[in-house]
């Protein structure tokens, strides 16, 4: 009998995990924008003006859209890639294959309904990446 409950205790415990991990991933699942985007390293004063330009460049030429599939796609000006997504067991971490099975780790900082924020690391620099919903698309 005891051994009945104490398996019923964790198998409730696995499904209300699933079920919060379900919520972020429905949360995740959508169209999204560039709002900002951060160096976690201060970037030299001769490159500011060309990394500004080249950020207000991809809140508006970049996005990417989850879906519910386990599939994403991105889109930077006219260039759309693919590949699938996978949250990890407590949403801190979202692991990206792309189509040529390239693997990329991004750490959650922040995933809600209006809001998706990301650390990344590109070409060795560390990059916080605040994301929006596109009201543009679904």
């Amino acid at each position: 009998m005891y051994h009945l409950k104490r398996i019923s205790f964790i198998l409730l415990g696995v499904l209300l995990l699933s079920a919060c991990n379900n919520n972020k991933s429905a949360q995740l699942c959508k169209t999204w924008r560039i709002e900002d985007l951060k160096y976690t390293t201060e970037v030299p004063e001769q490159m500011k003006p060309r990394v500004e330009d080249w950020v207000n460049e991809m809140k508006t030429a970049f996005s990417i859209t989850y879906n519910a599939d386990g599939t994403y796609y991105t889109v930077l000006k006219d260039q759309k890639l693919e590949g699938k997504w996978k949250l990890n067991w407590n949403s801190s971490s979202l692991t990206a294959t792309a189509h040529d099975s390239t693997v990329k780790q991004f750490h959650v900082k922040e995933l809600s309904d209006s809001k998706f924020t990301f650390e990344a690391e590109e070409a060795g620099e560390k990059v916080i990446f605040t994301m929006i919903p596109d009201k543009n698309k679904p």
